[in-house]
């Protein structure tokens, strides 16, 4: 067998490489007995056997159909592919436009409901105050429009968002996008409702308590109705004061993080802005005066 000597026989004297066999059968026989067999073959003038050349046409024939067959099948998914996602698209935009327009109906509706309710109301000086009680309610919970001084915080992406190369120590992990998330409106809101805003709405879409702000895939929704940026966050109050305690606070460190991303803001104030009433807000719970329990 390779690489075990072989016993000596009795009384004879051992070789001195005899216990490095394996080595110096590996030295001795360093080529592979295929390769040398090919080589002595070659030696001798007998080339080994080669295949004819229509097989090996045949083989580049056949590769070249499939690939032929493969973008051909690719070229025509594209298309396709394109005409549902404009389809898709245009469904989108033509939902969006009937949402605002009933949105405006809306608008139109509550505020002749409010102006009918101020005018049965204000025959009595009890109704007056009952409407003071009402407007004030709804400027807070969202119901009525307000106008007033106000902050703006303007946010706008990153020139290069969408580059690679960037990594996002919000999320604590690589990103390639330089852009406004969900979770930067949702801080920023935070941080403006305790600087003092007694209303607040982002591009027009007027926040409640019950609203929400979240993402679906690179999209900003807030209460179902997506956003585009840039976006501006409006806040109605003492503009001033909450201008001083929103730059002051935490809200301050968290724009000049983003600052750090590329991401531009600018906080400004304005001496009148009016914010329509939020959108879809139900009323869940009513009782009529003087029977307690008793809801509609």
């Amino acid at each position: 067998m390779i690489g075990m000597s072989a016993r000596a026989p009795y009384g004879a004297t051992a070789r001195p490489d005899a216990s490095m066999s394996l080595l110096t059968n590996m030295m001795d026989h360093s080529l592979d007995e295929g390769y040398a067999e090919a080589a002595a073959r070659r030696a001798t003038g007998h080339a080994p056997p080669s295949r004819p050349g229509w097989v090996l046409a045949a083989g580049l024939v056949m590769i070249g159909l499939l690939l032929a067959t493969a973008a051909l099948q690719v070229r025509d998914r594209a298309p396709a592919a394109a005409q549902a996602r404009d389809a898709l698209t245009a469904e989108i935009e033509q939902r969006t436009a009937t949402a605002d327009r009933l949105e405006a109906d809306l608008q139109e509706l509550r505020a002749s409901v409010a102006a009918a309710r101020d005018d049965a109301l204000g025959l009595t000086s009890t109704g007056s105050e009952l409407a003071a009680t009402l407007t004030g309610l709804e400027a807070v919970t969202g119901a009525g429009a307000v106008q007033g001084p106000a902050l703006v915080v303007h946010l706008e992406d990153a020139d290069d968002a969408g580059t690679e190369g960037r990594t996002d120590l919000r999320a604590g992990q690589s990103s390639t996008e330089g852009r406004v998330t969900d979770r930067d409106l949702q801080t920023i809101v935070n941080e403006v409702w305790a600087a003092g805003a007694e209303a607040v709405a982002i591009n027009g879409q007027r926040l409640t308590s019950l609203s929400a702000i979240r993402s679906a895939g690179e999209a900003i929704l807030v209460d179902f109705r997506p956003l585009s940026p840039p976006y501006d966050l409006i806040a109605v109050g003492d503009s001033q004061t909450m201008q001083s305690r929103l730059i002051d606070g935490f809200g301050g460190s968290y724009l000049q993080v983003l600052r750090n991303y590329g991401i531009d803001y600018t906080v400004k104030t304005r001496d009148s802005v009016r914010l329509p009433a939020a959108a879809g807000l139900p009323v869940r719970y009513a009782t009529v005066p003087g029977q307690p329990g008793q809801s509609s």
